[in-house]
């Protein structure tokens, strides 16, 4: 059977992504943009899947060399992500992508990419995680009439207002504070290639969902939660919204 073609752009390439991309390749005829200014330092390597001899290397060149993409099916951009961006040569491939993948540890970045997706109408997967809990979401902005809350800002409004994040800003400042371990960073990308699986064959196929489908998971190392589009259903959308 032939793989299902998947454009994605991904911010970030760093743990999750290290350990998402290489199941998101075998699972889709994927061409991918890889949108991250940091560089690889030794340290990452006992928690991301990149090898020895990258150390010193931009991270998303370094995944782009460590799976073998074939010409034209990875772009690489070597800077931190921000909207300005679409002001740019590099606003094609946000158009051309069929979803947007944010996998960096920060809010700044993350609210960037929600205001692109909805401003462009594509869909948001947005995967995050802490030093051992890990949590997926799926922002589908043309769902919002239906439901309210499946947009992140009204079930999460500190991303809204908060700079915190870490290792990186979306201007490139460098932080370590709480490094992820590598466990949570694989649980991370295990969960979005999942949630991605999932909503593919409405979101790419223009099959019929349904209100089982997850919008968020949420783990610890004892246990995971499920937020479905009936579960949205039931939720109050707050006064401010």
């Amino acid at each position: 059977m032939a793989k299902q073609k998947l454009k994605a752009l991904i911010v970030g390439a760093g743990g999750v992504t290290s350990y998402m991309l290489p199941a998101l390749k075998n699972s889709f005829d994927l061409q991918v943009t890889l949108i991250d200014g940091d560089i690889l330092e030794k340290r990452n390597l006992d928690r991301q899947l990149f090898r020895n001899n990258h150390v010193g290397m931009n991270k998303a060149l370094a995944l782009a060399k460590t799976y073998t993409f074939r010409k034209n099916e990875c772009n690489v951009v070597q800077q931190y992500f921000d909207r300005e961006m679409l002001d740019t040569e590099y606003k094609f491939w946000f158009h051309q992508a069929d979803i947007l993948v944010a996998a960096v540890d920060n809010h700044p970045a993350r609210r960037d990419l929600l205001h692109v997706a909805k401003e462009l109408n594509k869909p948001c997967l947005i995967m995050a995680n802490e030093y051992s809990t890990s949590q997926v979401m799926m922002y589908v902005p043309h769902l919002e009439a239906q439901y309210p809350m499946i947009n992140p800002f009204l079930r999460y409004p500190e991303i809204a207002t908060s700079n915190e994040g870490s290792p990186m800003s979306c201007q490139g400042a460098a932080l370590e504070v709480t490094p992820q371990l590598a466990t949570a960073n694989q649980v991370s990308a295990s969960l979005g290639n999942l949630m991605l699986h999932n909503w593919s064959p409405y979101l790419f196929d223009d099959q019929e969902r349904g209100d089982w489908y997850a919008v968020e998971y949420q783990t610890t190392f004892s246990r995971i939660e499920t937020i479905t589009l009936g579960d949205l259903a039931n939720i109050t959308v707050p006064s401010y919204a």
